[in-house]
């Protein structure tokens, strides 16, 4: 067995284990494990980290360094407006002691990092990719692995509060809730699409 295979090894076995794994949430997304598997099923390929997309309320702190930053409130299903607009309500007070803090109304698509035995392998799988819609996809490191970093184009940034007042109505936010939702099946569509292409 040589070292891709090592490496693979590795990471499946923490991947079926119940071990809390790196991100803030400490679990892999549910929606994402049917194509986890369609890519850890080919001899070539890995996943590293996976996303299957959210929609999230974020502070973010006067600093602007994102890892300083905390969830009010996060989604990797489809939102009902009353359920987010009852999150702000009752966190929005919270808001005010935190110094120039904004919220964020955040859509985030899907994203992959994939580990691939050689170039061959990289540019088949991206193929593949850009076949499924996962437009920005490609190749972000050679030495010592070669890594894709594969994402869909779905994306919404929205500032909606500062120091724990917002300045959108609440209309607003029910149309963002709305937007996010239609590009999160979107994402899941394209999710699908690639899980098919591998399998």
């Amino acid at each position: 067995m040589g070292p891709f295979d090592e490496q693979k090894a590795k990471y499946l076995a923490k991947l079926a284990s119940s071990e809390k794994d790196r991100s803030k949430k400490g679990a892999v997304d549910r929606e994402i494990v049917p194509l986890l598997d369609a890519i850890n099923a080919q001899p070539n390929l890995y996943s590293t980290s996976s996303c299957a997309g959210r929609i999230d309320l974020f502070v973010e702190p006067a600093s602007g360094k994102k890892q300083e930053g905390e969830w009010l409130f996060v989604s990797h299903q489809e939102v009902k407006e009353k359920e987010l607009l009852e999150a702000l309500q009752s966190q929005l007070p919270t808001l005010s002691t935190r110094s120039s803090a904004t919220l964020w109304f955040r859509m985030e698509g899907a994203i992959l990092h994939v580990c691939c035995r050689n170039l061959d392998a990289a540019d088949s799988f991206l193929k593949a990719c850009k076949a499924a819609g996962w437009k920005h996809s490609g190749v972000t490191g050679t030495s010592p692995r070669i890594m894709v970093e594969a994402t869909t184009s779905e994306r919404m940034d929205v500032p909606i509060a500062k120091d724990g007042a917002l300045f959108v109505p609440e209309k607003f936010v029910s149309f963002l809730v709305k937007e996010a939702n239609r590009k999160l099946a979107r994402t899941r569509e394209k999710m699908a699409r690639l899980t098919d292409s591998l399998g």
